[in-house]
């Protein structure tokens, strides 16, 4: 109808009611609380009502420019949400222990795997030292043998790393997300938002291109990541804009370990920032996806996804009762629900090339309302754990596959709108305050 220019007969018969206006004030109210919890944003008491100034008042301002009355005192600052950018010390994204770059433990990593030494005391051309430490790897001193592990030389000499974790059960579509907004990325998408990319290692991004990307872009469909006795991330960017350039590691990891309590999520409590990934098949309920969800062998969840539990019950509070590190929710395949107007909204128009934070908290009230109106409490329950949290409507692929591939290819929609929502949570996007987003 909107396509024909003609108006809807169903909103003249509803009346005009807003079936999501409940849940958009839920949305503000719970910012409000959060904000009041958090001290930001707090209006100062009124100062009472001052009569006439006297003589003495009048002189004195005269004099000293102010009055014999004290001046309020400040609010108390409020407190810092998430890691300091300029912080020196870097942890390696694996056990979370401090490591300092030296050059005298570099390796290279061959084909096979091999590690093999790498000694740059006698070359003396800098621009061939530069090239070489772009591919060279320097072994965790705290790894021990049964899980030895490497971190890519540019990951310890450029500023504070951002950790960013794909939170969701298996087959929610985190995998596919991850490759539909890395190729945004190499395409160029970050860059009217004053961001340059470059790969955190040269051969580990050109892989994850041909096996992830390039797999999706020709419509095949992507295997499920397999579980791991050791998280690993995926894949790494250099990111340049705000300050100074910082490393941006992605991880992927399998659903079952993010539904485990083990060993291998023991990193969740450092990563810098969470995407929760939200399948509208598991959490919605809407009886236009019973016919899909037969076809899955899928049934609709009223507990929300054990993944996010998992993950949002081991993540330490730093921030008063709420979780610092920044997050976002990525309703993913949000084309198979486009027929809502409010998932229409926003899935029917393109990615601004500008970032707008008010834009932003729009699109997080839609998305809430229309989740809280459609599925239980505790698929938000990522918005309700975190200080700081947005919502979007994306489509990873477009389209269902069939047969292990997308008849149609794929057709990404939105999929930078919570890379880019986070990125600006952690004071990488240029001209926006970090402070504004979110909360």
């Amino acid at each position: 109808m909107r396509l024909l220019n003609a108006p809807d007969p169903l909103a003249a018969s509803a009346g005009g009611s807003d079936a999501l206006a409940r849940g958009r004030a839920e949305h503000d109210a719970q910012l409000a609380r959060k904000r009041d919890a958090l001290g930001i944003g707090r209006v100062p008491d009124p100062a009472p009502a001052a009569g006439p100034p006297t003589r003495r008042g009048t002189l004195l301002q005269h004099l000293f420019g102010r009055t014999g009355t004290p001046p309020p005192a400040a609010p108390p600052p409020a407190p810092r949400l998430g890691p300091d950018p300029a912080a020196p010390e870097r942890l390696c994204p694996h056990c979370l222990l401090p490591v300092a770059y030296d050059e005298t433990r570099l390796v290279t990593i061959d084909a096979r795997g091999a590690r093999i030494p790498l000694d740059l005391s006698g070359e003396h051309r800098r621009a061939h030292v530069e090239d070489a430490l772009r591919k060279a790897y320097q072994p965790c001193p705290h790894a021990d043998e049964d899980q030895l592990h490497e971190l890519p030389v540019p990951y310890l000499r450029h500023g504070r790393p951002v950790s960013i974790a794909l939170v969701g059960s298996s087959g929610v579509g985190k995998t596919h997300l991850l490759a539909a907004m890395l190729g945004e990325v190499e395409q160029g998408g970050l860059e009217p938002y004053g961001l340059k990319c470059l790969p955190l290692n040269p051969d580990t991004h050109r892989t994850f291109l041909r096996e992830r990307v390039q797999s999706l872009q020709q419509g095949r469909e992507l295997g499920r990541t397999g579980q791991q006795t050791f998280a690993r991330f995926a894949d790494g960017l250099l990111v340049s804009g705000r300050g100074p350039t910082r490393p941006v590691v992605f991880f992927d990891l399998a659903g079952e370990d993010l539904a485990q309590d083990g060993e291998v999520t023991r990193f969740l409590r450092g990563v810098d920032a969470f995407l929760f990934v939200l399948d509208p098949l598991r959490a919605l309920r809407l009886a236009s996806l019973d016919p899909l969800r037969a076809l899955h062998g899928l049934r609709q969840r009223d507990l929300g996804d054990e993944a996010f539990t998992t993950v949002l019950n081991r993540i330490p509070r730093t921030a008063g009762p709420y979780v610092a590190a920044p997050a976002a929710i990525a309703v993913n395949k949000s084309d198979l629900i486009r027929v809502e107007p409010a998932v229409d909204r926003w899935l029917g128009r393109s990615q601004p090339p500008v970032f707008r934070p008010d834009e932003v908290r729009e699109e997080s009230r839609d998305a809430y309302a229309f989740v809280g109106r459609y599925a239980t409490a505790a698929w938000l329950r990522p918005f309700d754990d975190c200080a700081r949290c947005t919502l979007h409507f994306v489509a990873a692929t477009g389209g269902e596959a069939r047969h292990d591939h997308f008849p149609h290819g794929v057709r990404p929609r939105r999929v930078l709108a919570p890379l880019l929502s986070l990125f600006a949570m952690c004071g990488l996007l240029p001209g926006v305050d970090e402070e504004e987003v979110g909360i």
